[in-house]
């Protein structure tokens, strides 16, 4: 006769084995896998990033996330691209978004996965549709030149709103009739990566916000490596004080006292939270126990009562990632409701969805 023995699992190989059942079993008593309650959050802190930004390297602003383990760096770069029509065609295109690119670091090389694509995409869908960036923010305007005086060999740049006496003996150049618009580039990298992909978006979309929030963009000017003779300072005629720039190439001023803050449309306490919706199962109790009772390490419940669905907050970890099927993702502040995402296989009700909407208002009202 053969002697079956009872094999037994440890909490962190039965998620990885059974996840299902390792998260009911954690449900079943009124815990979550990683100890949390079912409506808390973890802690997210935002850290120094000021150390990260080479203006000389194009970066302008970064930030860092940190929740738990999982940290998000993001920095944010600048291009330039010709305004074609949108500067004139304000109504329909009133708002702009950063382009982002995630890379969840796990020790790899090669192309993105689907995961950051996805989460990149995602990203710049919702900072268009939040409609957090003005496009005429982004516009470039009063560009200036860098001239040269032969004489004393002394470089400076003169702005058209700042140097209004000395702009009259420029020619402008065929850069400063074009319209030009700043395109923000964002490189957000996860390091430690214990959260789900839903969680990993939200502190991406934080990192992103918290730099966007601290970006001062800089002024642009031509620079030709034009030289005169006859210093335009010193001169009131316009025929022997002509600089002439009918060419050139569009640079960045970097110093520091020529940048101007990034104007947004996000309130402070904006914030992206999701949730999971999950069905507790139920087992019919035998003849003779009583309604619930606990048995062997289960609990057994009326297969006949009806339960609302348990919402879980902020997922973690692989049992919750692979089983919760039905989430909601919610952009907002305490005062408005910016973007909600639901992927439901039957479990969300109405009663659930504005149970997330009220807890993503309370956590929004934390962050004010």
């Amino acid at each position: 006769m053969v002697e079956l023995k009872q094999v037994s699992f440890t909490p962190d190989v039965l998620a990885r084995v059974a996840p299902d059942v390792s998260l009911q079993r954690h449900l079943s008593i009124g815990i979550r896998p990683n100890l949390r309650n079912f409506t808390e959050f973890k802690a997210v802190e935002f850290g120094n990033g000021l150390q990260l930004q080479r203006h000389e390297n194009n970066v302008f602003a970064s930030s860092i996330v940190k929740s738990g383990s999982t940290t998000v760096i993001t920095t944010i770069s600048l291009g330039i691209v010709e305004d074609l029509g949108n500067r004139h065609n304000q109504r329909t295109q009133h708002f702009a978004s950063v382009y982002p690119q995630v890379e969840i670091l796990r020790g790899r090389s090669g192309a993105p996965t689907d995961e950051e694509m996805i989460i990149s995409q995602d990203l710049f869908e919702t900072f268009g549709h939040c409609k957090i960036i003005p496009q005429e923010s982004l516009n470039i305007d009063n560009i200036g030149i860098l001239i040269k005086d032969e004489e004393t060999g002394k470089e400076e740049i003169l702005y058209p709103d700042l140097n209004e006496s000395q702009w009259q003996y420029v020619n402008l150049s065929s850069m400063h009739n074009k319209p030009f618009q700043f395109v923000l580039l964002a490189s957000t990298k996860v390091y430690s990566r214990e959260v789900s992909t839903n969680s990993i978006f939200d502190l991406c979309f934080a990192s992103i916000l918290k730099a966007l929030k601290d970006l001062k963009l800089p002024r642009c000017y031509v620079n030709d490596s034009i030289t005169t003779k006859i210093s335009i300072r010193s001169r009131k005629s316009n025929a022997r004080g002509l600089v002439d720039t009918s060419t050139g190439v569009l640079n960045l001023d970097l110093r520091q006292g020529s940048q101007y803050k990034l104007e947004l449309n996000a309130k402070p306490d904006t914030i992206s939270s999701n949730f999971g919706v999950i069905k507790l199962e139920k087992r019919n109790k035998s003849e003779g126990e009583e309604h619930e009772q606990e048995q062997d390490g289960d609990i057994f419940v009326d297969s006949n009562e009806e339960d609302e669905p348990i919402l879980l907050t902020d997922l973690e970890g692989e049992a919750e990632e692979s089983t919760i099927l039905s989430r909601i993702s919610v952009v907002n502040n305490s005062d408005s409701i910016n973007k909600i995402s639901l992927v439901s296989n039957g479990d969300i009700t109405l009663e659930t969805l504005r149970r997330a909407l009220e807890i993503s208002k309370q956590r929004a009202s934390m962050y004010s």
